[in-house]
């Protein structure tokens, strides 16, 4: 997605056509329109293929297409497939996608995608024919295409496929099969790219099928440790694992997404330990014995804080500092009491599509990797604003 005019340049070369006196171009028949292409960057041999579900009148998506445009910089193992998903509430987005194809026809597909993200608050269809001449289209047959709707058919192909995979939230990713919903940073989008690259075993990787995005209340809470009031809009489901540094990494992210939003979102705590991580089974298990005696949350933060010392003899010293009763901690943790309860949630992640930690529901949309704040404070306020709306039906 390389930028072939620089935006404060194009801005100017519109501004300067709109001001300019304009002749009717001559009528294009329909049936002289140029097929169009799809519009994708890569090899289709590429060992990576993303596909990109966006709206065009979308900021979130207009964020992700520079993360796009960022990691295919560096990435040249990655094919992109754009797929269009204009909302029915955004009104001027599908004539937008159409134009983006019309541009397609005409070889600039990718310059008008960049325009039309730059551009979100101008996208009638006077601001799609002056983007078209700024970028040196053929006018007239860019306005039949326009006029007569002709390749309409082409987003309502991709929204049909969108419906087909559960797509209802733009952007939307499908990495190599994995999905991701929402607003993705370049660290977690890269993160899911670097693991495929990796070659790292398949169990760990991205699997062929495609995450459920069914909802919330699909996934077995009755035991898991939670916090937040029950009474909270959005459910924030965490698949993670202790000995996951990423998982580390956003532990206290969620606690400021907790404080941020005390009363909206309750937070609840699913066990899946990686199996390349050797004493992380045990280490889930030392979490359940010590919320056993009422401090699962002290045991989560004291590993997070000691990834590096997760041996049973670690976890003893752990119980020994929280206080626990330290001969029923020893034996439920001996027995293997809990190693079930782990499982069953590991088991459960799997059905449910989980294929790495740290791995999130909200309110049932999957979000694969850990990313920053704002990334997550963008996904919550989108989830309230649809929670909002579908009360007020």
């Amino acid at each position: 997605m390389r930028r072939s005019l620089a935006i404060t340049v194009l801005s100017a070369f519109v501004i300067a056509l709109i001001a300019s006196a304009q002749t009717r171009s001559p009528v294009v028949s329909k049936a002289s329109l140029p097929t169009p292409v799809v519009g994708s960057i890569g090899s289709d041999k590429a060992a990576i293929t993303v596909l990109f579900f966006a709206d065009f009148e979308s900021f979130q998506c207009a964020r992700s297409a520079s993360v796009l445009a960022a990691l295919l910089d560096e990435r040249k193992e990655i094919r992109l497939i754009f797929k269009h998903a204009p909302a029915k509430t955004n009104p001027n987005a599908f004539l937008a996608h159409e134009a983006a194809v019309a541009a397609g026809a005409q070889g600039k597909f990718w310059e008008m995608h960049d325009v039309l993200f730059e551009n979100q608050a101008k996208l009638s269809r006077s601001d799609l024919i002056e983007y078209a001449k700024a970028l040196d289209l053929n006018s007239a047959v860019f306005r039949e295409a326009l006029d007569s709707h002709a390749y309409r058919p082409v987003i309502e192909r991709d929204l049909a496929e969108a419906k087909g995979l559960g797509v209802n939230a733009t952007p939307t990713f499908f990495v190599n099969g994995r999905r991701l919903v929402g607003p993705q940073s370049y660290a977690s989008l890269g993160a899911v790219v670097a693991s495929l690259v990796a070659g790292i075993p398949q169990d760990q990787r991205v699997k062929a099928e495609i995450v459920s995005s069914g909802p919330a209340q699909a996934i077995d809470l009755g035991h898991a440790p939670t916090k937040g009031p029950a009474s909270a809009p959005v459910s924030l489901v965490e698949f993670s694992d202790f000995q996951c540094p990423f998982c580390a990494k956003v532990t206290p992210i969620i606690r400021q997404l907790l404080a941020a939003y005390s009363s909206q979102v309750r937070f609840s705590f699913k066990h899946y330990p990686l199996h390349m991580h050797k004493e992380a089974p045990l280490a889930h298990e030392a979490t359940l014995a010590a919320n056993e005696q009422g401090k699962f949350w002290e045991m989560y933060d004291l590993l997070f804080a000691g990834q590096d010392k997760l041996t049973r003899e670690d976890l003893i010293a752990k119980a020994q500092q929280l206080k626990l009763d330290m001969p029923r901690f020893v034996k439920d943790l001996d027995s293997r009491r809990f190693k079930p309860v782990v499982e069953a949630d590991r088991q459960e992640g799997n059905r449910l599509g989980v294929d790495g930690t740290p791995f999130f529901f909200i309110n049932g949309h999957a979000v694969s990797g850990a990313s920053d704040f704002a990334a997550y404070k963008e996904l919550i306020d989108a989830v309230l604003k649809e929670s909002a709306t579908t009360k007020s039906k």
